[in-house]
């Protein structure tokens, strides 16, 4: 079920746990193949993608020994909420690559998966501190106070789907009315960014 393109040198830690993960996941009894796969080149991110048939995975895995259990951990995360129905993952819905909103949903899925991952007593990909931290680069318009209690409340959220997270990725207050009324009192305003270049460039001279 589980192949490894030659390569790696940690092959067999690999395999294992991800072997393990797709258990414990209940996600096995769902994929009839897992590829593992290297990066390409210059680009060192770990990342899945599951085919067209969701029977068959891709999963590129940095060959790395730091944080492996949560790097993998975090991955089939993602592709076990694809394959959870009360997840309603649905592709039409997921924001234009390139833009802001795009940059938004793939940081707040993040933050989903690692907070349920920490919650859990798992490895996750990143820290709540640095997932936290990240949120600057994601919604560098607001205030680091209406920031912080953006984040506190996503962190503690769940469950979540996947209906629910591209529409917040679009209007971050949509997910609280608390939160929305605190921004209004402030007067601070959501951004849309047509590009990366516009919400990476924010603020800068």
């Amino acid at each position: 079920m589980i192949k490894i393109v030659e390569g790696y040198e940690n092959s067999e830690k690999i395999c294992k746990i991800v072997e393990d993960v797709v258990v414990e996941l209940g996600i096995k009894q769902k994929l009839e193949h897992i590829v593992i796969k290297h990066p390409p080149s210059g680009f060192p991110i770990d990342m899945n993608y599951l085919i067209s048939d969701n029977k068959s995975l891709d999963l590129e895995i940095v060959d790395s020994m730091v944080n492996l259990e949560g790097r993998v951990r975090h991955e089939l995360m993602h592709v076990a909420d694809q394959l959870d129905e009360k997840f309603k993952f649905k592709e039409s819905n997921i924001p234009t690559e390139g833009t802001g909103d795009y940059r938004r949903y793939k940081y707040l899925w993040n933050v989903y998966i690692d907070s349920r991952l920490e919650r859990s007593g798992k490895p996750a990909y990143d820290t709540q501190e640095d997932r936290e931290e990240e949120m600057k680069e994601c919604y560098p318009e607001l205030s680091m106070e209406l920031r912080k209690e953006c984040f506190d409340f996503l962190w503690g959220r769940e469950p979540l789907n996947h209906e629910q997270i591209t529409e917040i990725s679009r209007n971050l207050f949509s997910a609280s009315k608390e939160i929305e009324s605190l921004a209004h009192s402030r007067g601070e305003k959501q951004i849309k960014f047509e590009t990366l270049e516009e919400l990476i460039n924010y603020g800068r001279e």
